[in-house]
C-alpha cells in the first residue's frame, strides 16, 4: 500500500490521534503520581464531573463521559471508600442513586484542577493563541462528527 495515498489519511488521523491521547494519558499519570496525589488517572474524570457538574446518578456519570458502566462503578466505589463521594438515594425515585463529593472531595477535585490547568497550560504553549482557538475549534467539530451507537 502506498503510503501518499490519500484512502490512507484517514487511517493515519486515527492512528495520530490515539498516539496523542496514549500520550497525554499517560503524561497526565505521572504528573499526578509526582504530586502524590491519591488517585490514578482513569478516575479523575469521574471526580471532575462531579466537581464541575455537581451530584449526579451514576447513569448521568457515565453516560456524560461515554465510559462503561463497570468502570464508572468501580471509580465510585474507590471513591466511597476513601471518602471523596456520599452516594444518597434519589428522595424521588428510590431506585436511582445520586453520587455527590463530600468536603474533602471538592477540596481534592480543587487540587487536581490546578494540576490539570497547569498541564493543559504547558500544553497549550505549543502553540499560539490563534492556533489554540484553531485546534478547539476542529476538536469540537471533530467530536460533534463521532456519534456512539
Amino acid at each position: 500500500m502506498n503510503r501518499n495515498n490519500e484512502s490512507s489519511v484517514p487511517v493515519l488521523m486515527l492512528f495520530e490521534v490515539g498516539r496523542l491521547y496514549g500520550k497525554i494519558y499517560k503524561r497526565c499519570d505521572k504528573i499526578f503520581k509526582e504530586k502524590s496525589f491519591p488517585f490514578e488517572m482513569d478516575q479523575i474524570p469521574v471526580l471532575m464531573r462531579l466537581y464541575y457538574k455537581g451530584a449526579a446518578s451514576q447513569q448521568e456519570i457515565y453516560s456524560g463521559l461515554q465510559r462503561d458502566k463497570a468502570s464508572v462503578n468501580r471509580t465510585i466505589s474507590v471513591l466511597l471508600k476513601k471518602n471523596i463521594v456520599e452516594v444518597i438515594q434519589d428522595v424521588t425515585d428510590k431506585r436511582k442513586t445520586i453520587v455527590e463529593l463530600t468536603a474533602s472531595g471538592k477540596k481534592l477535585a480543587m487540587q487536581a484542577n490546578t494540576i490539570l490547568e497547569e498541564f493543559d497550560a504547558s500544553l497549550s504553549s505549543a502553540f499560539t493563541k490563534e492556533e489554540r482557538k484553531q485546534f478547539h475549534s476542529l476538536m469540537l467539530r471533530l467530536m460533534d462528527s463521532v456519534t456512539l451507537t
